[in-house]
C-alpha cells in the first residue's frame, strides 16, 4: 500500500524538528526518511537509542526549536505521547496536539493549528504513524472562530495560570455552545413575530382572547420541537386572577357634585370603593403634614410638583386621601382616561397582598369646580390661596371646616384564570439536574385601547420569540446528546403589564424549589433602539447582573467578550436610576427571593405602549445577537461544576 503522496509545493524547503524517547527511534526513522524524500529539512533531536531516557529532555529540545521559530513545525514521539505533549505545552508559542489516528491529526491542524504533532509509538504501527503525519501536513488551519480560540492559548505565565483556574472551574470541560447558539436566527425570530404580534392576537391583553391565542402559540412551539409538558400533561401553569373594571364614579363636597372625567379623576391603583364625609385640610408644604393633624382627613395640595412627597407624608400620618387641585386637568385626563376605564387585574388571594409603594387614594380636581370649598375658611378662595402660595405667605395648613369629601366608585368584579406557559428541559447530569436555570419573557401586552390594537412587537413580543428560539437551541443540544447538565425552564409569563402578576404567582407556586433555582435571565424589549443609541443597534442594557452575585456578572461579561461582543450598557443598573427598571419586569420576583438575575433590555422608544409597536420596526439581527448572549450565559450557568454564589446584598425598597 502506498502510504505517501507528494506534498504540496509549499512544504518544500521546510524545516522540521523531530525527537522522542526510547519508544520512538524506529518510527522516527520512518518519518524522517519520508520527510526528507519530500524536500523537507529534518532536525533530528534524538534519541536514536533504545536505552531508557527521560522524554522531557528531547521534548524541550524540539519545543525550543518551534518556540523560537527556527523550524516550521515539530514532531514528538513517545510511548503514549502524553508526556511529550505535556512538556511541549509548557513552552511559549507552542501548541502540541496528540493524535492517535488520521482523523484526529486533521482536526489538530484544522481547529487547533498545532505546531507540534505528538504520536504514541507504542499504540500505532509505523504505517499508521506515517498516515498520521501525512494527514496533519496536508490539512490547513480553518481560522474563523478557531482563530479566536487559538489566540487565547498563548499567554504570560500569571495569566496562563489564572486562565487555567478559570477554565477548569468556570468554562472548562463544557460542551462547545456555538453550534446551538447559531440556531438562533434573525429570520426565524421575524417569522415568529410576524404572527405573534399581528392583529390576529388582538394585543395579547391578559384575560382576553388574544392572550389565550398567544399562550397556545407558545405551547404549540414547545410541542413541535420535542419539549415535553413540565408535569407530563400540560405546558400551562394556571394563574388565579381577580379582574375588575371601573364603570363610573361619583364625588361631591357638601352636596355639590363633581363630574367624573370632567371635574375630577383619580390615580390608578385606587384601593377604596368609597369615602364618606371625610374632613378636608389644605396644606402649603409637605412639612405641614407632620406638624398639623391630618389623620382621617383628605389632604388638599396645589399641583403635582412634589406630589410623591405629599403622598408619602399623608400616608405616613394617617390621612384618608390626597386631593390635587389643578388649574387645568385636561391633559392628564386625556392621558389617563383609557387606563382608568380599562380592566385591571390582581392575583386572586383570600387576603389581597399589599403592593409595594404608597397607595393612598389620590384625586385630581379642576380648580374651577372648587369654589364652594373655601367659603367657610380663612382661605376664602382658591385664587387667593394660590397667590399666597406663590409669595410664600399664609399658614402652613388650613382646615376647610364646612367642607367634606365624598366619593363612590362603581365597578364590576370577577375571578378569571391566566396561564404561564412553561417549557421544561431536564438536565443531563444526575446530580446537577436538580438545579434549575429559569429564562423568562412576558407574552402579554396592553390589548385594544380606544379601538386601536397595540401589537406589542417589542414589548414583549421580541422577548417572547427569543425565548422560543432559545428553547429550540437548548433542545437541539438534547437531540444530539449534549444537553445541558442543569435543568432549564423556559417560561413565558402572563400579566406583566398588570403588575408582574405571572412571575409573582410562579414565585409563590414554583414548579421547582426556589432554593434550587440558580438564576433567572429575563428578556423584556430587546428589538428596538432608544434615543441614546439612534445609530447603533449593537448594544443591550443589562440590569441586575451584579445585584446579588458578582460571579453572575463576571460570567455575563466573559460570555459577551468571548462570543457576541455587544456593547453592554449598565446605565439603568445604577441604584439611583430614576426609571427604576430593576423593579419593573419579571426578574424582580426572582430577585426578591434571593435568586441572581439579569434583565436584558434595549430601552424605551416612541412606540412604547402605543399602536405603532409593530413587527416591521424590529431590528432582528440585534435581537438574535442578544438572544445568543442569553444562551451563552445560560449555557455556562447550566454546565459549570459549581453553581454561582449569592455574595451580595440587594437594595430592595423597604416598602
Amino acid at each position: 500500500m502506498e502510504l505517501w503522496i507528494n506534498l504540496p509545493v509549499k512544504y518544500e524547503k521546510m524545516r522540521v524538528s523531530i525527537g522522542g524517547d526510547h519508544a520512538g527511534p524506529a518510527l522516527k526513522k520512518v518519518l524522517t526518511a519520508h520527510l526528507e524524500s519530500q524536500g523537507v529539512e529534518v532536525i533530528n533531536r534524538g534519541t536514536d537509542s533504545l536505552d531508557s531516557v527521560d522524554y522531557p529532555d528531547y521534548a524541550h529540545l524540539v519545543s525550543t526549536d518551534v518556540g523560537n521559530a527556527s523550524v516550521d513545525f515539530g514532531v514528538l514521539i513517545c510511548g503514549s505521547a502524553n508526556g511529550v505533549a505535556m512538556t511541549a505545552n509548557k513552552h511559549q508559542n507552542v501548541r502540541a496536539g496528540l493524535a492517535w489516528n488520521s482523523d484526529v491529526a486533521r482536526l489538530v491542524k484544522q481547529h487547533n493549528n498545532a505546531n507540534i504533532l505528538c504520536i504514541p509509538a507504542r499504540f500505532v504501527s509505523e504505517d499508521e504513524g506515517l498516515s498520521i503525519l501525512k494527514a496533519y501536513m496536508q490539512e490547513e488551519f480553518e481560522g474563523g472562530r478557531h482563530e479566536r480560540r487559538v489566540n487565547k492559548i498563548a499567554c504570560a505565565a500569571v495569566l496562563c495560570l489564572l486562565s487555567l483556574i478559570y477554565s477548569m472551574e468556570a468554562f472548562g470541560q463544557i460542551v462547545d455552545p456555538e453550534p446551538f447558539a447559531s440556531t438562533i436566527l434573525a429570520e426565524d425570530l421575524e417569522n415568529h413575530l410576524t404572527v405573534f404580534a399581528s392583529d390576529a392576537f388582538e394585543g395579547r391583553e391578559t384575560g382576553e382572547r388574544g392572550a389565550e391565542k398567544a399562550a397556545a402559540y407558545i405551547a404549540s412551539h414547545f410541542n413541535s420541537i420535542g419539549i415535553e409538558p413540565y408535569d407530563g400533561s400540560t405546558y400551562y401553569q394556571p394563574v388565579n386572577l381577580f379582574r375588575s373594571q371601573i364603570t363610573g364614579a361619583r364625588a361631591s363636597v357638601d352636596g355639590r357634585s363633581l363630574v367624573f372625567l370632567e371635574d375630577f379623576i383619580f390615580y390608578p391603583g385606587l384601593k377604596v370603593s368609597s369615602l364618606e364625609s371625610v374632613d378636608m385640610v389644605v396644606v402649603k408644604n409637605a412639612a405641614a403634614l407632620y406638624t398639623h393633624d391630618v389623620k382621617g382627613k383628605a389632604v388638599v395640595v396645589a399641583g403635582t410638583e412634589g406630589l410623591s412627597v405629599f403622598r408619602e407624608g399623608a400616608n405616613a400620618n394617617g390621612a384618608e386621601a390626597v386631593i390635587v387641585i389643578s388649574e387645568d386637568i385636561s391633559t392628564l385626563r386625556s392621558r389617563m382616561k383609557p387606563w382608568l376605564m380599562r380592566k385591571s387585574l390582581r392575583l386572586d388571594r383570600e387576603e389581597p397582598k399589599e403592593r409595594e409603594g404608597t397607595r393612598i387614594p389620590t384625586f385630581m380636581v379642576d380648580a374651577s369646580a372648587t369654589d364652594s370649598w373655601w367659603s367657610s375658611s380663612d382661605v376664602r378662595s382658591w385664587k387667593k390661596w394660590s397667590k399666597k402660595l406663590a409669595k410664600g405667605k399664609g399658614p402652613d395648613a388650613v382646615d376647610l371646616a364646612q367642607a367634606s369629601w365624598n366619593f363612590f366608585l362603581d365597578r364590576t368584579e370577577e375571578s378569571i384564570t391566566g396561564q404561564n406557559v412553561l417549557g421544561y428541559i431536564p438536565g443531563s447530569d444526575s446530580l446537577l439536574q436538580k438545579e434549575l436555570i429559569v429564562i423568562t419573557a412576558h407574552y402579554d401586552h396592553v390589548g385594544i385601547i380606544d379601538g386601536e390594537i397595540h401589537n406589542g412587537a417589542d414589548d414583549d413580543g421580541s422577548g417572547t420569540v427569543t425565548v422560543l428560539e432559545l428553547a429550540e437551541a437548548f433542545q437541539e443540544a438534547v437531540r444530539v446528546g449534549k444537553g445541558s447538565k442543569r435543568s432549564i425552564l423556559l417560561m413565558t409569563v402572563v400579566g406583566e403589564e398588570k403588575g408582574l402578576l405571572g412571575s409573582e404567582w410562579y414565585a409563590e407556586h414554583p414548579i421547582w424549589p426556589l432554593e434550587q433555582t440558580v438564576a433567572n435571565l429575563n428578556i423584556d424589549m430587546i428589538g428596538r433602539v432608544d434615543e441614546s443609541h439612534p445609530d447603533d443597534d449593537r448594544y443591550v442594557y443589562l440590569i441586575g447582573s451584579d445585584k446579588l452575585s458578582s460571579e453572575l456578572h463576571e460570567i455575563s461579561e466573559r460570555a459577551n467578550k468571548t462570543y457576541t461582543n455587544l456593547a453592554l450598557d449598565y446605565t439603568f443598573n445604577a441604584p439611583d436610576d430614576p426609571n427604576r427598571f430593576y423593579y419593573r419586569s419579571d426578574h424582580y420576583n426572582f430577585a426578591k427571593n434571593n435568586i441572581p438575575v439579569i434583565f436584558y433590555f434595549s430601552g424605551v422608544h416612541e412606540d412604547y405602549h402605543r399602536p405603532g409597536d409593530d413587527p416591521e420596526k424590529i431590528h432582528y439581527d440585534k435581537t438574535a445577537e442578544i438572544g445568543q448572549l442569553v444562551f451563552y450565559t445560560a449555557w455556562q450557568l447550566a454546565n459549570q461544576p459549581k453553581r454561582i454564589e449569592v455574595d451580595r446584598i440587594n437594595d430592595f425598597p423597604s416598602k
